[in-house]
């Protein structure tokens, strides 16, 4: 009986020992890594996250709700960043603020009279002024330091905002405010068919196939009748554009819209009829959406394409195609095409 109840004893003291020893345990801190990075913002930057160049390389920093970003609201490529930083649950690294990027200027513009319009931040941006690729263009709108930017983190490239603007007193359009554009897919402005797809031109593209190499891979697209391609005529290697697509009757995917986001025709001019003329050459891979450049016979000769060139024989322009191009001098001193035609 003794032995039994020292036995029970000395387990229960066991137990309350251990229990006891629980309690005593030292207990792992895990304290919080803050660090602060300087560098410059690379082309990779998104509205999510910051790929910042820094003396010891290029840091991946996350852009969240609890960011403060009054300071840098605008980061483009090659603008000079700080980031203060601390590091995350999910082991990456986190901006809590960032200074930098460039600073917005200021102007007079009558507020009385605004309108809302939406689009893809485009190529050129700065500080002062945004390109914004609409589905009727291209636009400029200047940015003062009333605009007020409280619903955006920050500007990037491609980024789809909503933007209310008005006229300001130097005839351009002034910001009033400006916010992300709410949804996903295809931005408001858009009325096109299908599935957004985004990536640069391939080598091989011709005037009904569009080979484009996307982040999921390079892929083929249908281009036909029904293919809207008012926003971009040029289909040359290495340009960056977003198509709409939809699968066709045939099982293919087929573009319903093309939109050029690196660039946009040129302005419409008056031009000398006196100077009309009709050239003949092949399409190099200098040409862009607002200049043509055909090699002729005795040279290359540089051609303006703007919203009044008549593109029903030749939808889009691809490379090393052969062309019959009216033209005629504009008040800029460039040759404007009146008409093209394939062959």
């Amino acid at each position: 009986m003794k032995k039994r109840l020292s036995a029970l004893l000395s387990v229960t003291l066991a137990m309350l020992m251990a229990a006891t020893g629980a309690f005593f345990m030292p207990v792992k801190a895990v304290a919080a890594t803050e660090i602060t990075f300087e560098g410059k913002a690379t082309d990779k930057t998104t509205a999510d996250t910051l790929y910042l160049q820094t003396s010891g390389g290029t840091v991946e920093i996350k852009v969240d709700s609890n960011t403060d970003t009054s300071e840098a609201k605008f980061i483009f490529k090659g603008d000079k960043v700080t980031a203060e930083c601390y590091r995350g649950d999910d082991e990456y690294w986190h901006a809590s603020k960032l200074k930098g990027g460039n600073k917005s200027e200021n102007a007079d513009v009558d507020k009385g009279k605004s309108s809302t319009v939406r689009g893809k931040i485009a190529k050129g941006t700065t500080s002062s002024k945004i390109y914004l690729k609409t589905n009727s263009g291209t636009m400029e709108i200047k940015i003062d330091e009333s605009t007020d930017l409280s619903k955006v983190r920050y500007l990037v490239l491609d980024q789809k905002v909503e933007i209310v603007c008005a006229r300001g007193s130097d005839a351009y359009m002034h910001a009033i405010s400006v916010a992300n554009s709410e949804g996903s897919g295809s931005m408001s402005t858009i009325n096109a068919k299908g599935t957004e797809i985004s990536g640069k031109v391939v080598k091989g593209t011709t005037t009904s196939n569009l080979i484009l190499k996307t982040s999921d891979g390079t892929k083929e697209y249908v281009l036909d009748v029904a293919t809207d391609a008012t926003e971009c005529r040029v289909l040359i290697p290495d340009e960056h554009i977003t198509a709409f697509y939809y699968k066709g009757k045939d099982d293919k995917n087929h573009i319903s819209k093309l939109i050029n986001d690196d660039d946009s025709c040129a302005s419409k001019v008056e031009t000398d009829s006196n100077t009309n003329a009709v050239v003949s050459g092949r399409v190099t891979s200098e040409t862009t959406e607002e200049i043509l450049f055909l090699e002729l016979s005795n040279g290359v000769m540089q051609i303006k394409l703007d919203s009044s060139t008549n593109f029903s024989r030749c939808p889009v322009i691809v490379h090393n195609t052969n062309l019959k191009v009216e033209c005629e001098r504009g008040n800029d001193g460039y040759y404007h095409a009146k008409s093209i035609i394939v062959g």
